[in-house]
């Protein structure tokens, strides 16, 4: 959305890498960038198309993690609707969208119909990502059939290898279950993994990674067990840190430290807020048709339509998504609420993320298998796309 100058110099690169990852920098320089691109584009640079769609397979999930919000929405337990799923898929070969993520606010393992909907995708040559607790691993025909379906990357996320730790984030998890699952994700790789065109070139699928949300909680005692624990599983790592899920989560004693007090910095990020990155980048499919645009939307509060009423292009170009696209120019969400205190917005930094994980890493001596930080477009999908319509 907001284009940002190629580096032309080595120095220049590793100033842009400086700022990319000290977050209260970055934000007042995007925030500098936004005041600028709006005076031409007041809804910002569109693309023609989303870069990528994330669904939502179903809203269930069978934990009640303390920093989530899922645990407190009002919205009914569905899951979606495979001849629904279907047309989106189609709808994105067409378009040249070259990337699917299954998994928004709820456990994708909970749908009858997950393996299918991961080789539904595959064979349309998407690159696909899904996301799961890891507590349904364990089940060996389902993990057979995780597999078998050749998703490029498969996440499985925890926060701690030590059951009291792990207990106090999720719901009382134990370690062995995820260790356990981890390990079943490995024999099934290398028996059923398909060998097929992927970002790591010639490999068995899938890449498995391990997200982490850092809390308090990861003391030096328990990032030493994590390492130790899951290091010999898992091909990458991806660190992140907890915020509100836009509003939802009002006990916030599980963000991270810092500085100033937690209101004081809130005052501070807000007042440099720039626009949340959704609106350019990615369409979400919920489990009940509502196309929306966040991760963190539990009561689909941020609806632009219904996906079969509507296509991804109509969705993309409609006004509710201009709507939103204005909002996030402006900073004025008067039509749009529960994007004011979205604390995502203020604190999220992938790149950021990104550096703090490999120090981490290579703290512990621990390196990387496959990068499991995937570019917007890794198998050039949609250049093709492009190229193949003359643009």
């Amino acid at each position: 959305m907001l284009p940002r100058p190629t580096p032309k110099s080595p120095l220049r690169q590793r100033l842009r890498s400086f700022v990319a990852r000290h977050t209260l920098l970055e934000r007042a320089l995007a925030r500098y960038r936004t005041l600028r691109i709006r005076r031409e584009h007041p809804l910002g640079i569109v693309p023609d198309v989303p870069k990528r769609v994330i669904v939502e397979p179903t809203n269930a999930c069978n934990l009640k993690c303390a920093y989530c919000g899922n645990k407190d929405m009002l919205r009914p337990r569905t899951n979606l609707d495979l001849g629904l799923y279907e047309r989106l898929l189609d709808q994105m070969v067409e378009l040249g969208i070259p990337r699917i993520t299954l998994h928004t606010v709820g456990e994708p393992t909970l749908h009858p119909r997950i393996a299918d909907m991961v080789r539904m995708a595959t064979e349309r040559e998407r690159i696909v990502t899904i996301s799961t607790n890891g507590t349904r691993l364990c089940d060996e025909d389902l993990a057979r059939a995780l597999v078998a379906a050749g998703p490029h990357l498969l996440n499985i996320s925890a926060d701690a290898a030590d059951d009291e730790t792990l207990g106090k984030t999720r719901d009382g998890l134990k370690a062995a279950v995820i260790v356990e699952g981890l390990r079943t994700l490995r024999r099934l790789r290398a028996e059923v993994g398909p060998v097929g065109h992927s970002p790591w070139g010639a490999v068995k699928l899938p890449t498995i990674t391990m997200t982490c949300v850092v809390t308090p909680l990861f003391t030096p005692a328990v990032e030493k067990q994590f390492f130790e624990t899951y290091a010999p599983l898992v091909d990458d790592f991806l660190f992140h840190v907890a915020n509100n899920h836009a509003d939802y989560v009002a006990d916030r004693r599980f963000e991270p430290n810092g500085v100033l007090p937690l209101t004081l910095r809130d005052r501070v990020y807000k007042a440099l807020r720039h626009t949340c990155h959704y609106p350019w980048d990615a369409l979400f499919l919920l489990s009940d048709g509502t196309m929306s645009v966040c991760r963190f939307d539990f009561d689909a509060r941020i609806r632009i339509g219904r996906f079969g009423e509507s296509t991804i292009q109509e969705l993309w170009r409609s006004d509710a998504m201009n709507s939103l696209r204005r909002a996030h120019m402006n900073m004025d969400f008067q039509d749009w609420p529960q994007c004011e205190s979205c604390t995502a917005t203020w604190y999220e930094n992938r790149h950021e993320h990104y550096v703090f994980t490999r120090r981490l890493m290579a703290q512990h001596g621990v390196s990387v298998a496959r990068p499991g930080w995937l570019s917007e477009d890794p198998l050039g999908t949609s250049a093709a796309r492009q190229r193949e319509r003359g643009g």
